[in-house]
């Protein structure tokens, strides 16, 4: 009787760890929809002040001591590429996240399943 409590702790312990596992990576994975989505509005703030207006990237250009000036059509140039180099980052970081996220459920469904199985048939046994 013992021997089969503790077997069936242990099965509903690993369900309860697949699904706080779960909750979690599925809000990871609803952010990086929204960052795939709208990767301006996750993106961290420091990112996004440094690119956010053509104005405010000329400015951190200006303060840099290393720059060289450059017009403000070449400059323009510049921020747009950073803004678009930004802004493609926070969504493959986004597409990696949900590529996480699959591949935890891949391993935790049938992780929870058989421990599932497992806590039954000994909770049915015992009884």
């Amino acid at each position: 009787m013992r021997k089969g409590l503790i077997k069936q702790i242990y099965a509903y312990v690993i369900c309860a760890a697949c699904v706080g596992g779960a909750i979690i990576f599925l809000c990871i994975g609803i952010y990086s929809i929204l960052s795939i989505a709208w990767p301006e509005f996750t993106m961290p703030p420091w990112h996004w002040k440094e690119i956010a207006t053509f104005q405010s990237f000329k400015t951190d250009w200006e303060k840099s001591g290393k720059a060289p000036s450059l017009s403000d059509e070449d400059l323009r140039v510049r921020w747009l590429d950073k803004r678009d180099v930004t802004i493609q980052a926070q969504k493959r970081d986004a597409v990696h996240n949900l590529i996480w996220m699959g591949i935890y459920f891949i391993i935790a469904i049938p992780l929870f399943a058989i421990h599932w199985r497992m806590g039954n048939r000994l909770r049915l046994e015992e009884a």
